[in-house]
């Protein structure tokens, strides 16, 4: 459909639009560690880099620098628990490669 010229955002557009958001805006999609690394709309890079923000220290409370508060999230989330979340993406990513290493070949050359 084209509307004044335009063409309208087709499925692949919409879901960059989506990744786009979770990662620019957050707090709208997650209010916790566990919901970014269990999210099936983001990859991997994206997710750690939501969490590396959240971790930084630019989002410590002043008062208790082991919590965080980044902007728009209710409530102060602990860093160890920001922490264990970079290390579930970690070792999620390790059994993938894992995995991959222990797969045997599809086919085989005969000589």
């Amino acid at each position: 459909m084209t509307i004044e010229g335009k063409t309208t955002a087709g499925p692949a557009n919409v879901l960059d639009a989506i990744s786009a958001s979770h990662i620019l805006h957050p707090h709208r999609h997650f209010s916790h560690p566990n919901e970014v690394v269990v999210s099936d709309t983001m990859t991997t890079e994206e997710k750690r880099a939501i969490l590396a923000s959240w971790a930084s220290d630019l989002h410590a409370v002043e008062s208790c620098p082991e919590l965080r508060h980044p902007p728009g999230v209710a409530c102060s989330i602990r860093y160890q628990d920001i922490l264990s979340a970079l290390k579930a993406l970690d070792g999620s990513r390790r059994d993938f490669v894992k995995r991959r290493q222990t797969r045997r070949p599809v086919c085989t050359i005969f000589g």
